[in-house]
């Protein structure tokens, strides 16, 4: 008799024999189903954070820069608007830009957990400095548009409105365009964080799906090789002592009745087979003449037929109970069959419950199948907006080009127009050198003109007394003329003629001293205009000066201008790689939930395996025919 484990359990009875293979195959089932449904459950897990922590951070930050993008373009559009009307149509759209910007960024601050990632980016560092970032441009771009929208308002003068707006303009060229720059630079850096966390999550779900792959794989193939050997064993087990008992049947009924069935467990089979030794020694010893040995081979060939179909499957074949020894064998032959027709009863309802939770864990797999299929869906849907957002991206990227070239072309323009304006006033400062001294030399020659004035007036007034006085001696010669009688009458008309003479020089002095005043007149309008067109040059002088400042602060601000320029082009450009960047790491989620649905497949492949077993025990165990209850 054989000792340890297995002689234990072939002296077992066989009912359990089979509850505790049945039990050994439920326990291996329950860990596959435990293992599948962690398995599972922890793939769910990733996939569902992956979802929430990547996919949903990428498309708010894309949503947070489509949107700072397209503010910013109207600052600019407000910034270039030439009256009130275009720059109420520009501000109009920027209170909703501006939510637009800050709710997707403010929706990922509120991520359950935010985390490091394996290259040393730190997801929430980057993502206050973000914040700060966007904050900082808006409070500059509102100040900016304030100056503009001063400009604008009608309770304040011309002069100072165009100086609100040239403020706005230098504010946008300048702060605000620094400011969008160092947004968009934080963006950027941003993006590369939450594509490296993605990075790291989506090999963290599929390094998940993989051993959970495994461990379904690896549990289920220990099953089906358990289950197939223990059910070997256990076949071969019983279909061997019922086959033994069947030969030393076989041998008796041909009349060897000193054949011997040598069982060594104490089991149903064991006690029947000594049963069945104790049948043939009584046989032997009781057997007297031929036709009782004749009986007693018909009665033992008839108990033949019965165990050889019973060994084929037929377990409703019953011995005939009768008053004889071999009644006594067929009733406990009969015994053993019906607790075999229990025993299998019971393997056939746990057989159909095993297949019944390979159905539910083909079910499970099949709905992990189908979120699988859901995210690598959903990670279609967010990679097409993402390349529409790097459409728009590029599209930006181009404006911000066009805006660079623009700007550089201004400055080429201011430049040309700076070295003309000082050109003007270098021109302006020679004309008023030339006037200054023109004027000098004319003021000179006025002031010599107006002192030969002043001598010819008194010389004409010289002439006009000497006229005065020599017209009285002619009326004094001329009436001592009339007074001489006809002596003085030559004398007379000689008088006549000096008064004639006298009143002609003193018309031609009055004359002359009238033109004298003429010119002294229009010498001192000459005088005064000369001064005032010099003044007028000195003002047109200064003016250009002034000018050239003023084309000098212009051309710094274009100069700066388009150093922005180049710096949002530069900038845009990067975003444009990052969200491209961004595009690859969504496609290689989606790519990794389509290696977490084929996992899933395959899991419920196996599973389907499992339930092969089960059905193929339960059609192992059906090719028993059982008795009916009733």
């Amino acid at each position: 008799m054989e000792t340890g484990l297995r002689g234990w359990f072939l002296n077992r009875k066989t009912q359990t024999k089979l509850m505790l293979g049945f039990s050994l195959v439920s326990v291996i089932i329950l860990i596959v189903a435990v293992v599948g449904v962690y398995g599972l459950l922890e793939v769910r897990q990733a996939l569902d954070t992956v979802y929430t922590d990547s996919t949903l951070a990428l498309a708010n930050l894309a949503m947070s820069g489509s949107n700072l993008g397209l503010y910013h373009d109207k600052v600019l559009q407000a910034a270039r608007s030439r009256n009130k009307h275009e720059f109420a149509a520009a501000m109009k759209p920027l209170s909703a830009l501006k939510n637009g910007t800050l709710q997707p960024l403010q929706a990922y601050a509120k991520q359950p957990m935010l985390r490091p990632s394996r290259s040393g980016r730190d997801e929430a560092k980057d993502l206050t400095l973000l914040g700060d970032a966007v904050n900082t441009y808006f409070r500059a771009a509102e100040g900016a548009l304030s100056a503009f929208e001063d400009g604008y308002s009608d309770t304040l003068p011309f002069d100072t409105k165009i100086l609100m707006r040239d403020l706005g303009v230098l504010s946008v060229s300048t702060d605000v365009s620094a400011r969008y720059g160092a947004a968009t630079r934080q963006a950027d850096e941003m993006v590369l964080t939450a594509r490296d966390i993605a990075k790291d999550l989506n090999d963290t779900g599929q390094a998940k799906a993989e051993r959970a792959r495994n461990d379904m794989v690896g549990v289920g193939l220990v099953a089906i090789i358990v289950g197939l050997g223990f059910g070997f064993f256990l076949a071969r087990l019983i279909s061997r002592g019922v086959t033994h008992i069947t030969d030393v049947a076989t041998q008796a009924a041909h009349g060897e009745l000193h054949a011997r069935a040598t069982m060594d467990s104490q089991d149903e089979l064991g006690q029947m087979a000594i049963a069945f030794n104790m049948m043939l020694d009584r046989i032997t010893a009781l057997v007297q003449t031929e036709e009782e040995r004749d009986v007693l081979q018909r009665r033992l060939m008839e108990f033949l037929v019965m165990v050889s179909e019973v060994s084929k499957g037929d377990l409703t074949r019953r011995g005939a109970v009768t008053a004889d020894m071999f009644g006594n064998l067929a009733d406990a032959f009969n015994l053993m069959l019906d607790r075999f027709g229990e025993l299998l009863g019971e393997a056939k309802t746990a057989a159909g419950r095993v297949t019944e939770s390979a159905i539910a864990m083909r079910e499970t797999a099949g709905q992990l199948a189908q979120t699988a299929q859901v995210q690598e869906q959903e990670s279609g849907h967010t990679l097409s907006a993402v390349e529409g957002l790097a459409e728009v991206m590029r599209q930006v990227a181009s404006s911000a080009g066009a805006s660079s070239e623009s700007a550089q072309k201004t400055l080429s323009a201011t430049e040309r127009g700076r070295m003309a304006v000082q050109e003007t006033a270098q021109g302006m400062q020679t004309i008023r050198t030339a006037v200054q001294r023109m004027s000098k030399r004319m003021s000179k020659q006025v002031k010599g003109l107006g002192d030969r004035s002043l001598e010819i007036s008194q010389i004409v007034s010289t002439i006009k007394e000497i006229a005065s006085q020599t017209n009285l001696l002619a009326l004094n010669a001329a009436i001592e003329a009339a007074g001489a009688g006809e002596s003085g009458a030559r004398f007379a008309i000689v008088a006549d003629q000096v008064r004639k003479l006298a009143e002609g020089s003193s018309t031609a002095a009055r004359e002359v001293a009238d033109l004298v005043t003429v010119i002294q007149t229009e010498t001192q309008a000459a005088v005064i205009a000369m001064e005032q067109e010099t003044q007028a040059v000195e003002a047109g002088s200064s003016s250009a000066t002034r000018s050239g400042e003023v084309f000098k602060d212009i051309s710094e601000i274009a100069q700066r201008s388009a150093e922005l320029a180049r710096a949002i082009a530069d900038s845009s450009q990067r975003q444009t790689t990052a969200t491209e960047g961004m595009s690859v790491t969504i496609r290689r989620f989606s790519s990794g939930a389509i290696a977490i649905r084929k996992s899933a497949d395959e899991t419920r492949l196996t599973v389907q395996e499992l339930g092969k077993l089960a059905a193929g025990l339960t059609t192992s165990v059906g090719q028993f025919k059982l008795p009916t209850s009733e």
